[in-house]
C-alpha cells in the first residue's frame, strides 16, 4: 500500500539517507507523521548541539533513519525480541530526545497509519484468494493502491465498501478486518475516523 502518508515516510527516509535534516523535517510536518517528525526534530537538535562533532550528527541521522524505517516495516517484520537488547543497553538518550525507547509493539500501537495498512493489506489478500465472492467490489481497492495520494479515510471508506459488495467467506473476512480497524480507531478516538463521519 503506497497511500500519501506511507508515501512521506519512504522520501523522508531517502532524504535521512542523504542527511538532508531540513527536508526530512519539512516532509513530516504534517497530520499523521507526528511521530516521525519527533524522531526527525530530536536528531536535528542534536546535530545543532554538537555542531563541532560531525560524527555525533551522522550517527543521530542514521538513528532517526532507522526509527522512521521501523515505523513502515513494523507490521510486516516485526520479529519479536529480536534487537532489544541492543536498545536496552545503549547509552542513556540525550535530553533533547523523546523520553524511553518505545518497544516495537509500542510503535506499531501508536502508528495508526500502519493499522490502516494492514487492514488494507488484508481486504486485498482475501480479494486475491477469494476472487468469486469477492466479486467486482475488489476493483475499488486496486484503484486505490494504483493512486498514492489515497489517504487513510478514504482506504477505510473503500474497505467498508468492498466488504458491504463481497459475499460468503470473503466477506466475512473483509468486515472481520474493517472491525478490528475501526474498535482500535475508535479507541484511539483517531482523527481518520472524525474526518469520515465529518464527510458523512
Amino acid at each position: 500500500m503506497k497511500g500519501g502518508i506511507t508515501k512521506k515516510i519512504e522520501e523522508t527516509i531517502e532524504a535521512l539517507d542523504q542527511s538532508k535534516l531540513k527536508k526530512a523535517l519539512l516532509l513530516t510536518e504534517r497530520r499523521g507523521l507526528e511521530k516521525h517528525h519527533q524522531i526527525v526534530e530530536a536528531a536535528a537538535r542534536i546535530c545543532l548541539e554538537n555542531k563541532g562533532d560531525k560524527e555525533a550528527c551522522t550517527m543521530a541521522i542514521e538513528e532517526a533513519k532507522e526509527k522512521v524505517q521501523d515505523t513502515v516495516t513494523l507490521a510486516i517484520d516485526d520479529t519479536g525480541l529480536e534487537g532489544v537488547e541492543e536498545l536496552i543497553s545503549s547509552d542513556p538518550l540525550p535530553a533533547a530526545q523523546p523520553s524511553a525507547e518505545k518497544t516495537d509493539d509500542e510503535l506499531f500501537e501508536d502508528c495508526e497509519e500502519c493499522h490502516v495498512a494492514v487492514a488494507a493489506a488484508r481486504v486485498a489478500e482475501v480479494c486475491a484468494e477469494r476472487p468469486e465472492e469477492a466479486g467486482n467490489a475488489c476493483q475499488l481497492i486496486t484503484e486505490k493502491l494504483q493512486d498514492e495520494n489515497t489517504e487513510p479515510a478514504d482506504w477505510i471508506r473503500t474497505m467498508v465498501k468492498t466488504a458491504e459488495q463481497a459475499q460468503g467467506e470473503a466477506q466475512v473476512e473483509m468486515v472481520a478486518a474493517v472491525t478490528e480497524l475501526t474498535d482500535y480507531l475508535e479507541r484511539r478516538n483517531s482523527p481518520f475516523l472524525k474526518e469520515l463521519e465529518k464527510e458523512g
